[in-house]
Order: C-alpha cells, then structure tokens, then sequence
C-alpha cells in the first residue's frame, strides 16, 4: 500500500518536470518562431518547423536527464524521434487549422501547445521509460493483452 502513494508523487513530480521542461522548449520555439514569422510572414510554417528543430535538441537532453531521469541511450533516441515525429505532425495540423480558422500568426502556437501537452506526456513518459525498442513492444502487448483480457 505505501508504494502507491509513493508512485503517484513520482508521477506528479514528472508530470512537473515535463511542465518545466516543455515551458522552456516553447520558450526556445516560440524565441526563434516569432522573429522569423515578421521576417518571412508568407513562411509562417517554415519559421514554426526551424523553431521546433532547435528545441527538439534541447527538449531530447531534458526530457532525458531532467524530465524522467533517464540517460540517453541510442533506442530512447530513436524512439524519442519517432514521438517527436508524432508530435511534430500532431502540431502542425493543429497549428495549420487554428490559422484556417482565423488566430493570429502571433497566437496561434499556444492553443497548439495547449491541446497536444497531454498527448505528448505520455507518449514520451512510454518511450524514455522503456529501456528499448524491445521493451516498448513487449509493453505495447502487454497492454493490448490486458484489453482483451488475456
């Protein structure tokens, strides 16, 4: 009984962690979107995506030995890639769409970073807590055996 309690101040605490963390990576974002979105206005969405790279490789070391308290390996790197991927796709949608229905240049990353922090919590929690590839599969399953009740 006294490790649930325990667990959940873990999660809480990587929860607030990831918080800290992805305030400082949008930080970096939004510092390099903004200035490039007045200077090529007609690129809006190539001023986004620079932005997004360069916190990308922040966002990799934090979310490592910060966030979740793991240590990069090559596995989480590949796996880090291919939820930065999901999330990259999952914002540009999003932030194409609020420019579709009329937010500003300005504002419109907020409302992206708003609606995809839960998403992308826990799709990073699932890939830099799994040791490797293997591992993630193994969970995957694990998962969907539980769903169909094998």
């Amino acid at each position: 009984m006294s490790e649930i309690p325990q667990q959940n101040k873990r999660h809480k605490g990587e929860v607030l962690r990831f918080a800290i963390t992805g305030a400082l990576v949008t930080f970096i974002l939004y510092a390099v979107y903004l200035p490039l979105s007045y200077a090529m206005p007609n690129y809006v969405g190539v001023a986004y995506s620079i932005g997004f790279v360069i916190s990308f490789i922040t966002n990799f070391l934090l979310s490592n030995y910060y966030t979740f308290r793991t240590r990069p390996t090559f596995d989480r790197a590949i796996l880090f890639c291919v939820v930065q991927f999901i999330n990259y796709m999952l914002q540009i949608l999003c932030f194409k769409f609020f420019i579709w229905v009329g937010v500003s240049n300005v504002w419109a990353p907020v409302p992206v970073w708003v609606f995809i922090f839960p998403i992308n919590f826990l799709l990073m929690r699932v890939a830099l807590k799994s040791e490797s590839i293997k591992d993630l599969m193994h969970r995957i399953m694990n998962i969907e055996r539980k769903q169909k009740g094998i």
